[in-house]
């Protein structure tokens, strides 16, 4: 195989994984205390209640190209990546935990999420 073809497989495999439908995000409330939340084959856990004002975080505002979140009440918005806040007032950051949810093996051998 050439360097050329290499290449071009490389491309061609790359190019499969991108994909034109929007990905849906879901925000879930699993206890009193924490909120779920699954962009595609990621899912994060945060806590129920805005670190600045207690807003409600199962009603807050998810952009799931940037991986944001922003609480309802004064718009403090959070890097679900890293919990650190990155607009609104001033408080701290949001503790998240992340989770993936696991490959699955069909039967003749192909990994799908």
């Amino acid at each position: 195989m050439t360097s050329a073809d290499a290449w071009h497989k490389a491309v061609t495999a790359a190019a499969e994984l991108v994909t034109d439908e929007p990905v849906e995000p879901v925000i879930r409330q699993v206890s009193d205390d924490e909120v779920a939340i699954t962009v595609g084959d990621r899912e994060f856990r945060i806590p129920a209640e805005c670190p600045h004002r207690k807003g409600r975080l199962v009603h807050a505002h998810l952009n799931a190209r940037t991986l944001r979140v922003t609480c309802p009440l004064h718009r403090s918005a959070f890097d679900l990546a890293t919990g650190c806040r990155v607009a609104g007032p001033v408080t701290g950051d949001l503790p998240v935990t992340e989770s993936r949810s696991e490959q699955v093996r069909p039967e003749g051998g192909d990994t799908r999420r």
